[in-house]
């Protein structure tokens, strides 16, 4: 398992390192072009001051000492000068190079036109130095023997070139010492910002299976890890709740079957124990129960469908009429029972759904209907492509009785079995609503009309 600790360090530490190397190489750069560019300027204002020292004096070429040894060209100094006539003998040459034992400059091409340059090459010696090149012509050379003068000033960059290392290794010295630095340091400071995350995740761990009523404390928690608490919060309230319906619901199941079951097993215990009173009524009970128990382990297994989001869903053209009266068709005997009034009225169309789905929903919502209706009472249905609502009299209900109406297994009196009747109908129908993208809510009027309306969001 990857850490983020170690992860963020040494991502951090390699960018600490790039960005010392990226700083310390434009240091060095920048200052060695300001140090090369005033080396430069400074052999260009020696050679012009050497220019303007000389003149023609009685047809004779003289330059004039002192602005040689204030430049730096005596007999003592480390710069250097040469004039050469247009066919490259040396006319005039700095006292620091007249010494005995100085090297002569290197050879240079006569230069062809009046421009400067500047040129790096090495002395004769074998030392580094840069050449600053100019053609002139000196001060009242009226007869114009002396057009084909050209300069050369030479200054030795070794201790140019040793600044220049020195910088260098300082630059890098104390970069590699920051680096040295940073890294534990970043280490000890990462170490610090991720302890509220591992506070966090410990807090997380802690939380049993069998206590998710627990949540986190996000007390003293930084700003940027409150919301991700937050989420974990409600995903632990989610899953409680899920954990809750879980319970109820295997709770509740294991006693929906336990009944129909006992009854099953009573009735094999008669028959086994009498015989001769197997008639075809008594047989006509079991099988009723068998239905009862089959249809509550479909309901059970297309709401556990629903749940894991497995339940097929298939687009089909559906005639709103006729699918209304096949409906009605088949409650039509449990509606005469309870001398009920059902009045249908439905808006002729065809739309496309899942026709399964669609008449499970219709058929638990005008069944759950018929079942809680009281006798001789009246049942409202309207019926089109994008809308279903069903009323009927419900003098039992109450509005804190809304809100538990879609919980599986619930019933306004849990201690009254109604036959087919198993708490689970307009739990069927809130799943299959969803899985068609469609909404169902449920009201009571103040005359006690309770009234379920589904409302579909495309056809």
């Amino acid at each position: 398992m990857k850490s983020l600790r170690v992860q963020l360090t040494v991502a951090l530490g390699i960018s600490m390192c790039l960005l010392l190397l990226a700083g310390g190489l434009g240091t060095f750069f920048v200052t060695k072009e300001v140090l090369e560019d005033q080396f430069d300027d400074t052999l260009v204002a020696k050679a012009t001051a050497l220019i303007t020292a000389t003149e023609i004096d009685d047809e004779e070429f003289e330059i004039d000492l002192t602005v040689q040894d204030f430049a730096g060209f005596g007999s003592g100094g480390e710069d250097y000068f040469e004039i050469r006539r247009g066919d490259g003998s040396v006319m005039v040459l700095s006292p620091s190079l007249a010494l005995p034992g100085r090297t002569l400059m290197p050879e240079f091409p006569v230069p062809q036109d009046g421009g400067a340059r500047m040129v790096s090459d090495h002395l004769t010696d074998g030392r580094p130095a840069r050449f600053y090149v100019q053609r002139f012509v000196p001060k009242d050379d009226d007869k114009r023997e002396y057009q084909d003068l050209w300069l050369i000033v030479a200054g030795p960059t070794q201790g140019l070139l040793d600044d220049l290392w020195v910088l260098g290794s300082v630059i890098a010295g104390v970069s590699a010492l920051v680096l040295v630095l940073t890294v534990p340091l970043l280490w000890m400071v990462l170490a610090r910002g991720l302890r509220p995350l591992e506070s966090l995740g410990r807090q997380v761990r802690e939380i049993p299976v069998t206590r998710l009523e627990r949540r986190l404390d996000l007390a003293g928690q930084p700003e940027e890890l409150v919301p991700l608490g937050e989420s974990l919060n409600e995903w632990l309230g989610r899953m409680e709740s899920s954990f809750e319906r879980e319970r109820r619901f295997s709770s509740h199941a294991a006693h929906e079957l336990r009944t129909p079951l006992a009854e099953l097993r009573m009735m094999a215990e008669l028959g086994a124990t009498w015989p001769d009173q197997a008639t075809p009524e008594r047989c006509g009970e079991i099988v009723k129960v068998a239905d009862e128990l089959e249809a509550l382990l479909e309901k059970l297994s297309l709401l556990a469908r629903t749940d894991a989001g497995s339940q097929a869903v298939e687009l089909v053209e559906v005639d709103i009429q006729v699918g209304v009266e096949a409906v009605l068709e088949r409650l039509s005997g449990a509606a005469t029972a309870k001398n009920l009034t059902i009045r249908p009225r439905t808006r002729p169309g065809v739309f496309r759904t899942d026709v399964v789905l669609w008449t499970t929903v219709l058929q638990n919502l005008l069944g759950n209907a018929v079942s809680h209706a009281p006798a001789g009472s009246v049942i409202s249905l309207d019926a089109s492509p994008d809308m279903l609502r069903i009323s009927n009299p419900a003098p039992d209900l109450n509005g804190r009785d809304l809100d538990k109406l879609f919980e599986r297994f619930w019933r306004k009196n849990p201690s009254h079995q109604e036959e087919a009747h198993s708490g689970l109908g307009l739990s069927i129908v809130r799943a299959c609503v969803g899985l068609l993208g469609g909404k169902v809510k449920a009201r009571l009027d103040e005359g006690g009309i309770f009234l379920v309306e589904v409302e579909w969001s495309g056809n």
